[in-house]
């Protein structure tokens, strides 16, 4: 009987996870913002006043940054996607306080794609980020 309860315990907490897991894919598709979200929490977003955004299209790749390079991202992508559903790859770069932190081989999932802005998805590393 314990050992009953202790799976539906398991069970509870795996379906409360993905719950989350959706939830905040959901709210990431609705933003219109600049932003990156790791595990579900905005790392960093872009504010007209006190950042500046750019591209460099020979290597698609995409910077998001404070006016003094405090703070910022960088995707960088195998290509450019032309449609939602196709999966790229990509390099990430971005802050957090004082630290750094950079992924390679990224595998995006482009789950909106709107005028010049992308929205790219990584289940396997719960990084999204809208370029």
């Amino acid at each position: 009987m314990r050992t009953l309860r202790s799976i539906f315990a398991v069970m509870a907490l795996l379906a409360c996870a993905a719950c989350v897991k959706d939830n905040s894919l959901s709210e990431f598709r609705a933003t219109d913002e600049l932003c990156i979200m790791i595990k579900g929490y905005t790392t960093f977003s872009y504010s007209p006043l006190t950042c500046q955004k750019g591209y460099n299209s020979t290597q698609h790749e995409f910077r998001v940054h404070t006016d003094n390079m405090s703070d910022f991202y960088t995707v960088r992508l195998d290509r450019i996607p032309t449609g939602t559903g196709q999966v790229v790859y990509g390099t990430v770069r971005w802050t957090t306080g004082n630290n750094i932190h950079s992924k390679k081989n990224v595998p995006f999932e482009v789950v909106r794609l709107e005028g010049k802005r992308i929205w790219l998805w990584s289940s396997k590393n719960s990084i999204a980020a809208v370029v």
